[in-house]
């Protein structure tokens, strides 16, 4: 799979983005990204799936991979694709750092 160059402006990896998701999605996809086997398409390049009645969002081909994704999983000393470079300044710097922004932000 391809990969994104940098996050997109409603990235849920960056620290700088308002938290959006329900905490235990961030915990799953952060903690995704120390795992070796795992991947996340970016949500921009996602397809609606027409059949779901919950707006599934389906990965194709033309799909990349996340850049924030990539960015959290070489913080937590994972490798990453060649010529990715990460976004460090504006994503979380671990998966434990993300969960807590969105579990801070669903209290409120």
């Amino acid at each position: 799979m391809y990969f994104c160059k940098k996050p997109c402006k409603h990235c849920p990896f960056r620290q700088d983005v308002t938290p959006f998701l329900h905490p235990d999605r961030a915990a799953e996809i952060a903690y995704a990204a120390e795992n070796p086997y795992s991947s996340f398409a970016c949500h921009k390049t996602t397809v609606s799936d027409d059949e779901s009645d919950d707006g599934e969002m389906l990965v194709v081909e033309t799909s990349l991979e996340c850049a924030g994704f990539l960015t959290l999983r070489a913080q937590a000393g994972e490798d990453v694709p060649e010529g990715f470079e990460p976004s460090y300044d504006i994503c979380y710097t671990d998966p434990y750092e993300m969960v807590e922004a969105y579990e801070a932000e669903w209290e409120k």
